[in-house]
């Protein structure tokens, strides 16, 4: 099986962080935003993620597959900045530029939710957006702000993987294939922001068409509808009478 786990948003990195200085301590002290809301209010997100964009944009210019992966882990480095109070208390001190009053109530609603004292404020945003959010360094999103976002994506994906796993291997014991699994995994991967792409090998995709045009078949050790080759799993239950085993239980024996 293809090992997803090791693509996209670095599985496990939330609880991994602990180190790496944030993007808030090269942020200006400025006074705190206003305290957050029960309803908080974005009407201005649409402007800040065009600014952020388009920052972005600017900064990515001109680099290649390798460079903007290595960016895009520089971002992570900085959100994933270790929750003790000191770097908590710098983060919390930063504000959106502009600081107007609904980007302010963002801001707070984001500490908020790194406090965990409130919902994550970009539910229910899309990936493009929320990658926009995660990876803008210009100053326009909080460090608390990006944060937010990135969990919001890595939770989806996680969702997402479990899902995919789960029929996936009902896929390979009903038939013996993963065909129709590198089918869901590139189709994912095909809607996933460019910057999220980035954190996949550059051949990932055509390496999924490859897989699901020889259509393997696992059990026979053959592409296709081909009979079981000597020494491939199906062979082997066929001559040990173990038509019921499934891959785990020869592999642990």
């Amino acid at each position: 099986m293809m090992n997803i786990s090791t693509a996209g948003i670095r599985s496990g990195a939330l609880s991994a962080a602990e180190g790496g200085k944030t993007s808030s301590d090269r942020a200006p002290a400025m006074q705190a935003p206003a305290a957050v809301a029960d309803d908080v209010v974005i009407s201005t997100l649409a402007g800040r993620l065009s600014a952020a964009s388009a920052a972005t944009s600017a900064t990515i210019r001109g680099y290649d597959h390798a460079a903007l992966g290595a960016w895009v882990n520089g971002n992570a480095t900085d959100i994933l900045y270790p929750l003790d109070a000191e770097h908590k208390a710098a983060a919390a001190r930063q504000v959106p530029q502009p600081n107007d009053a609904a980007a302010a109530k963002s801001a707070a609603a984001a500490t908020a939710f790194v406090d965990r004292k409130g919902p994550n404020p970009f539910a229910g945003l899309s990936r493009e957006q929320l990658s926009a959010i995660s990876n803008d360094d210009s100053g326009t999103f909080t460090i608390n702000e990006r944060r937010a976002a990135f969990t919001q994506a890595y939770d989806e994906e996680q969702a997402w993987r479990t899902q995919v796993v789960a029929q996936a291997m009902q896929e390979y014991n009903t038939t013996g294939k993963m065909t129709n699994f590198f089918k869901s995994v590139l189709a994912h991967f095909n809607t996933l922001p460019q910057l999220e792409q980035s954190q996949y090998p550059a051949n990932y995709a055509s390496d999924l068409e490859d897989k699901i045009k020889l259509d393997f078949n696992y059990f026979n050790h053959a592409a296709g509808n081909g009979g079981p080759t000597p020494g491939s799993l199906a062979d082997l239950l066929k001559n040990q009478d173990k038509k019921g085993l499934d891959l785990f239980d020869l592999l642990i024996r």
